[in-house]
């Protein structure tokens, strides 16, 4: 599983390239899933939203939205030890691992160094 959840990862951090949907549009726009194959950059939210849909319907893992003021990622519910990093947090008797999208090299487990002291909001879905 990490493997391939990584694989997936590094298919969204690398296929698309960033900015600020300020930068793009001047209004926040988030996308349909369609999007981000449309437009010529893209966010961290939608970002975090796409790789969520292929984690869960691709390898039908559950996966959180995690948001943090001003970033927008993705956690996974693995039982690994992954070899990246260990960013994680318990849930429901569950353990999930930050997955970011945005964080270009990140694997599951890496967590941007900004957040890493900040209290996410879980978001379900």
């Amino acid at each position: 599983n990490e493997q391939a959840i990584n694989a997936l990862l590094h298919f969204v951090q690398y296929s698309f390239k960033y900015a600020t949907d300020d930068e793009q549009f001047g209004y926040e726009k988030p996308f349909f899933i369609e999007e981000i194959f449309y437009y010529p950059k893209c966010d961290c939210e939608d970002r975090a939203i796409f790789f969520s849909y292929l984690v869960r319907h691709l390898l039908d893992i559950d996966v959180h939205l995690i948001h943090y003021p001003g970033h927008e990622c993705s956690a996974v519910n693995t039982t690994i030890n992954t070899t990246g990093g260990s960013t994680s947090y318990l849930y429901s008797g569950k353990k999930y691992f930050i997955a970011d999208p945005t964080y270009y090299g990140a694997t599951i487990g890496m967590c941007m160094k900004q957040y890493l002291d900040t209290q996410p909001e879980i978001e379900l879905w």
